[in-house]
């Protein structure tokens, strides 16, 4: 009885230190490449656009009511084409398609760089829904869309932890996630399988 209920306990532990990461960690609200409000400022920084300024309010509405994500993917280190970094890289996406307005995600990474910068990406494909509304057209494959949307610096032990809410425009999307790394642009971590959500 000792035993369990000692289990139990450290059980609880682990769950109200994983909740404390979860709540403590940033979030952040992506506009564009460069154009993003933190949670700790948006009080403070009310866009002056009005579609971005909704998007503001329903991304603030998300994150403070902690709604359960609906599906996660864990991203891994990536094929011979990407760079691994470490052979204990990972990192794990959480994604809530009820949200509706855009992609809302939360990033675990662990094992890369200490306090290095790395580039958030989702990468179409031509027969994928989303493709045609990703901005950027893959070097040498102009039919294949991508989109580097937000810069992340690691912690002192190579790992980041925040959540986001990504604008993008209206439509059905069916896409990869993966990180590259700002020096030479290989792909760091990589999500093996696509997944959906939609923006309205």
């Amino acid at each position: 009885m000792h035993l369990a209920l000692s289990t139990i306990s450290k059980s609880l532990i682990l769950a109200s230190l994983t909740l404390f990461v979860r709540l403590s960690a940033e979030d952040i609200v992506v506009f564009a490449n460069g154009d993003f409000v933190s949670s700790g400022n948006a009080a403070a920084t009310q866009p002056a656009d009005s579609g971005k300024a909704a998007f503001l309010g329903a991304a603030q509405h998300d994150f403070s009511g902690h709604a359960p994500f609906d599906v996660e993917y864990p991203l891994i280190n990536p094929p011979a084409w990407g760079r691994v970094v470490n052979a204990d890289t990972t990192g794990m996406l959480q994604i809530r398609r009820s949200f509706g307005h855009g992609f809302v995600f939360h990033l675990d990474m662990e094992h890369l760089q200490a306090d290095h910068a790395y580039v958030l990406c989702i990468n179409g494909r031509p027969q994928h829904a989303g493709n045609e509304l990703l901005p950027e057209s893959v070097p040498g494959h102009a039919e294949e869309k991508y989109y580097d949307f937000y810069s992340v610096t690691t912690d002192s032990k190579g790992s980041y932890h925040a959540g986001f809410a990504l604008l993008l425009r209206p439509g059905a999307y069916n896409v990869h996630f993966y990180v590259k790394d700002t020096t030479d642009h290989k792909i760091v971590l990589y999500g093996l399988e696509y997944f959906d959500f939609t923006a309205q």
